[in-house]
């Protein structure tokens, strides 16, 4: 255990509570080995004394007690032993209580891997044999898996998400569960699906992850389409933009890549105007889809005379000067005929030839 996490969990334990790792960390120690700096850490401390052993530190106090604040690039998450009581929406528990027992707390959590703890001293607390299903490659559900899905429906995603990233099994009572309370998906928000969504979808095992969506019927009542697409493309709004329509939490700038890589679809992705409208990133998207040479149209679109009109060799008043007129309209369609002309390789971007070729045909 690092150091830093030793010294949270000891100065808990001086103030005469309980306090051991949980969750994230301690799964990924498991099965990994990895280092995580987003530490659980369940304790018999109240909030409030939690807040004052670390009254040094800059301490949050979030909705349902839970305490946390950051030492170096760790971010600590405590939260007092506890019951959920009654949730609302099949999400969020609205009613809690404290309670003095360690295994009542992890009880209420979602799945076995999620449930293992440790000491400061790495003993391994595991009441409900989490590292038994890391074992047998298993997500299973800590108690009833339907009780579990309707406490909290976000629940069906993250087993699908566990079971990729981790390229484990669902216990067959879990994705009985999952398929007969799939509509309670519905009752979630866009973002928040979204958020898991996309961790299986950036996941190495996504093709894993998409089969399992599939065979849980789970794609109408996410609202996904031409699901395969997600297998060609290694980005993320690339995914997203051939698999669903706008529901999705999409910022303004995602909206309108997800639009251009649509429209996209549809033109001739070797031909340079095209290449020139869109650039590179839509195009990369789109042939990866199309399952064209990247590399090669990327290369042709580097080939362009000219990437952005501001690069043509000639200025408004140079224009102006040339033609003998007063600045009005007809510069814009000249250097849209310009752009054209460059691009399609009629016309070289040379100061002089540019002159030559407006004063020939716009004289």
């Amino acid at each position: 255990m690092e150091k830093i996490i030793y010294d949270v969990l000891k100065k808990i334990e001086n103030n005469s509570y309980e306090a051991y790792v949980v969750g994230g960390y301690v799964r990924e120690k498991i099965i990994n080995n990895n280092l995580s700096f987003d530490i659980d850490i369940t304790t018999s401390a109240k909030p409030k004394d939690i807040i004052s052993i670390f009254s040094d530190y800059d301490v949050e106090l979030y909705e349902y007690g839970n305490v946390s604040f950051t030492i170096d690039n760790y971010k600590f998450d405590i939260t007092t032993f506890r019951k959920d009581m009654k949730y609302s929406n099949n999400r969020k528990p609205i009613k809690i209580i404290y309670i003095d027992s360690l295994e009542e707390d992890l009880k209420r959590r979602d799945f076995t891997i999620n449930s293992i703890c440790i000491d400061k001293d790495d003993n391994i607390i595991d009441y409900y044999d989490g590292k038994k299903d890391i074992k047998k490659k298993i997500i299973r559900s800590i108690g009833d898996p339907y009780e579990k899905l309707e406490e909290d429906a976000l629940r069906i995603l993250r087993a699908i998400r566990f079971a990729t990233i981790y390229k484990f099994k669902l216990e067959e009572n879990l994705k009985n569960a999952i398929i007969k309370n799939k509509d309670l998906l519905k009752e979630l928000s866009y973002e928040r699906k979204k958020e898991e969504l996309n961790k299986i979808f950036s996941s190495k095992h996504k093709k894993y992850g998409i089969k399992l969506l599939k065979q849980l019927d789970l794609l109408k009542v996410l609202e996904l389409k031409n699901i395969d697409n997600a297998l060609y493309n290694n980005d993320i709004i690339g995914i997203w933009a051939t698999i669903t329509d706008i529901n999705y939490a999409f910022t303004k700038r995602e909206k309108e890549l997800i639009d251009k890589i649509n429209n996209l679809l549809n033109e001739n992705i070797n031909d340079p105007l095209v290449q020139y409208k869109y650039g590179p990133y839509p195009i990369s998207i789109v042939s990866n889809i199309k399952r064209l040479n990247t590399k090669k149209i990327i290369a042709n679109y580097e080939k362009l005379p000219i990437k952005d009109k501001n690069e043509i060799k000639i200025t408004a008043s140079e224009i102006c000067d040339v033609l003998h007129k007063k600045p009005d309209s007809f510069i814009k369609d000249i250097m849209s005929v310009l752009e054209k002309e460059i691009l399609l390789g009629h016309l070289e971007n040379d100061n002089d030839r540019i002159k030559e070729y407006i004063t020939k045909n716009f004289k």
